[in-house]
């Protein structure tokens, strides 16, 4: 087909794109020629009138403006118990703030509930948080912030005591009872850059090592987790859900934003290394941060542990309003991961709990040094977020001149921008320390979260476009003939012959496998067989292996023994006839000894007699 010249004096027909190429006409509905003929007519019928009843009219303005009012930003307001005196009181879901000198007017502010200081966690919980995350499949997610000065309540709020268990571990309960038969133990599936990725053998092997080494790492875990457990569990009542069809896999991470920086809180690298900072990158408008660890938690215990664990690497400080205030922004994200084993389709949802930092003064902090920067960036932070909401409100005001919401001006407002943008749902509970002390910062507080109140966050459904191009077109023509037809009824009946072809084999296959099953055994009891009569032939002949070499041993040790004595006999025979010669000369000095004193006996008597006749003598001559 020739294609049409431009022409400057006559404009082109409407049957000619822009580029010259012919085209059918517009007002063709290609989804009619997908339908039935019946409801082709109906189809038809509905898209070539375009005059609506005012009926009609007034149905989808009341429609619409439901869908408006339930997708409204929620912003809860809580107070602090305070026993002093404080220029604020409350009526219905409207706090008025009294002037606290002449020059500053009354003030109102409205809010989705107000709650005092002496409602307890699991009633906030309920009226918040709880119809939030009963949808978990289906839905993106949700986005729950807490707002508010230093020692406002913002962190207790949120995480609480192992007495009074905050949103976080309510909201873990919650998941972990409602979806207790259709939660995997073993991870299958994860979200790796907002794309869902599927895990082998080995990694699961990994991620479940994960989950012990931290568990090791932390003390006095196994009396606590169960005790705040069943304490949330006497509190509310979560109704488990039967979904045979489903299989739901959950992942937490947990990130701080510290001085404009992101941090990993569940790394094992920052524990015995200085932190790195984490990137912010984002795909087709979905934030995520790269290299991320999300750590997949089979039961409530494990979540909690990993909660546990993240929050001993969070920073914290001290200050002159709060001892243990936080100095950086976290957020606490769970992935509820669902796989549908009929229709094979896996979608997911992240709910993610951000405890901000308390927007701080300078004169009432005294901060100076490392503490002043870091209120710096908080503050900062904290203005882009208002600055955000702000212009999210100008935009629906005036929808004609929007302007570009700035989220990539703060961390923050970058990993939230979902819920900003109104892809999301969006919870505030603002904490509010009634004194007159925070007064002025209190302000600032109430008109941030009115701005918030006054959002209306609306999904943008994904519309079809309708508008025919060539392709289309012959598409539809294509599918709309009767040999088409023939054609999907030849493909269908020839899917179940597969199908039936496949079950038998799958039958097939079962039987040989129980057979090798079978043979299996088999094998391994003659195995065992051999293997006993071979360790009883090895016994037998390592007895007389070693019978042998003993009798071996005994003659080789009585001929060294005998070779050995040899010459020492002869020493012994020498030795003997030395005595017996000994013992001779022995005997021959006995026999003299006798004899030598036989005579010195005769000597003496001599003697004696020459002595008498001596002495007679010299008597004679006296």
């Amino acid at each position: 087909m020739k294609r049409a010249q431009p022409s400057f004096l006559h404009a082109r027909d409407n049957s000619v794109d822009r580029r010259m190429r012919p085209r059918p006409n517009t007002r063709v509905n290609l989804e009619e020629l997908l339908t039935h003929d019946s409801e082709c007519s109906s189809t038809r019928s509905s898209s070539l009138s375009h005059i609506d009843s005012p009926a009609s009219l007034e149905h989808d303005e009341a429609a619409a403006e439901t869908s408006k009012d339930s997708e409204t930003v929620r912003v809860y307001l809580r107070m602090r118990p305070c026993s002093k005196n404080n220029p604020y009181s409350t009526h219905e879901n409207m706090l008025v703030v009294k002037n606290v000198d002449e020059y500053s007017p009354e003030r109102q502010y409205m809010f989705t509930d107000i709650f005092n200081g002496h409602l307890s966690q699991a009633e906030v919980y309920d009226r918040c948080i709880k119809s939030a995350i009963r949808n978990i499949t289906g839905d993106r997610g949700a986005t729950f912030l807490t707002y508010g000065t230093s020692a406002s309540g913002k962190t207790y709020t949120l995480l609480g005591t192992n007495n009074n268990p905050g949103i976080i571990p309510r909201a873990i309960e919650q998941i972990f009872v409602e979806q207790a038969s259709n939660i995997s133990p073993h991870p299958s599936f994860r979200i790796d850059r907002t794309s869902i990725s599927f895990l082998d053998d080995d990694t699961v092997c990994e991620e479940l090592k994960k989950v012990k080494c931290m568990k090791s790492m932390l003390q006095n875990t196994e009396t606590c987790h169960p005790l705040m457990k069943s304490k949330i569990r006497r509190e509310h009542t979560f109704q488990p859900k039967k979904d045979p069809d489903v299989r739901v896999f959950i992942w937490v991470s947990f990130v701080e934003i510290y001085n404009e920086n992101v941090y990993d809180l569940l790394a094992f690298d920052s524990i015995f290394t200085k932190r790195k900072p984490m990137k912010v990158l984002s795909n087709e408008g979905n934030a995520y941060i790269k290299d991320l660890s999300c750590i997949f938690a089979g039961s409530s215990e494990d979540a909690l542990s990993i909660l546990e664990f993240g929050l001993q690497s969070a920073t914290y400080g001290s200050t002159e309003v709060n001892s243990n205030s936080s100095r950086s922004h976290s957020i606490f994200s769970i992935t509820v991961v669902s796989y549908s084993l009929a229709t094979q389709h896996v979608s997911y949802s992240v709910y993610k709990f951000c405890d901000l930092a308390g927007s701080e003064r300078l004169k009432k902090t005294g901060n100076h040094g490392e503490r002043l920067k870091e209120a710096q960036k908080i503050n900062t932070s904290l203005l882009v977020l208002g600055r955000c909401l702000e212009t999210v409100h100008k935009n629906q005001k005036n929808k004609k001149l929007a302007e570009l919401v700035p989220v990539r001006e703060s961390k923050l407002t970058m990993l939230i921008q979902s819920a900003l943008l109104g892809r999301e749902k969006l919870t505030m509970i603002v904490n509010l320390f009634p004194t007159e002390e925070s007064y002025d910062e209190n302000l600032n507080v109430l008109n941030f979260s009115s701005i918030a109140k006054q959002i209306v966050l609306q999904k943008r459904p994904t519309q079809k476009n309708n508008r025919t191009t060539r392709y289309s077109f012959f598409l539809a023509q294509a599918t709309s003939s009767p040999s088409s037809r023939i054609d999907g009824n030849r493909l269908m009946v020839e899917n179940e012959m597969l199908k039936q072809e496949l079950s038998q084999e799958i039958a097939m296959h079962r039987e040989q496998l129980s057979e090798k099953d079978l043979e299996i055994q088999l094998l391994k009891r003659e195995l065992l067989k051999q293997e006993l009569q071979l360790r009883n032939e090895l016994t037998d002949d390592f007895e007389s292996y070693s019978a042998q070499r003993e009798a071996t041993f005994k003659t080789r040790l009585k001929q060294a023994q005998d070779a050995a004595a040899l010459p020492y006999k002869l020493q012994i025979s020498n030795l003997n006839t030395k005595i017996e010669d000994l013992k001779t000369i022995i005997a021959d000095m006995e026999y003299d000894e006798e004899e030598n004193e036989r005579r010195l006996n005769v000597y003496k008597d001599e003697l004696r007699k020459y002595r008498e006749k001596e002495r007679r003598v010299r008597r004679l001559s006296l």
